[in-house]
């Protein structure tokens, strides 16, 4: 249904805490890519959405599958010219190893206590 074009160089690995990242899958965060919507397209088929208020008062949408509730990617209006593509959803099995860790983890105040912070990952208690 989807695909990547081709996965910059400057992509943005991060791993997400908020709750509704966590929510539909059951995991205690979202591994997810911060790719740019030029190299994202949608090659058939079509979307479902939700969208709610972001923290930062502006929308996020999130885009999944028609026939199941796997969501593919979000679009935050706070971030603008971005997809954040959730790597579960990615055919490639070394797509982990080939881009390594993340480098940015996000609220992470919401983060389970005994769950360790990334080492060498930058880290913020909110999205902002």
């Amino acid at each position: 249904m989807t695909c990547i074009t081709s996965i910059p160089t400057t992509v943005l690995s991060t791993n997400c805490v908020t709750f509704n990242c966590t929510f539909a899958p059951g995991t205690t965060n979202s591994y997810n890519l911060m790719i740019p919507s030029d190299k994202y397209k949608i090659l058939s088929g079509s979307l479902r959405t939700f969208t709610r208020e972001g923290d930062s008062g502006k929308n996020v949408t999130y885009n999944y599958c028609q026939n199941c509730p796997t969501v593919l990617f979000v679009k935050a209006e706070a971030l603008d010219g971005v997809n954040i593509v959730k790597m579960g959803t990615l055919d490639d099995e070394n797509v982990y190893d080939n881009l390594g860790k993340p480098g940015l983890e996000i609220y992470t105040k919401n983060r389970p206590q005994w769950c360790d912070a990334i080492p060498g990952a930058q880290q913020k208690e909110s999205g902002s």
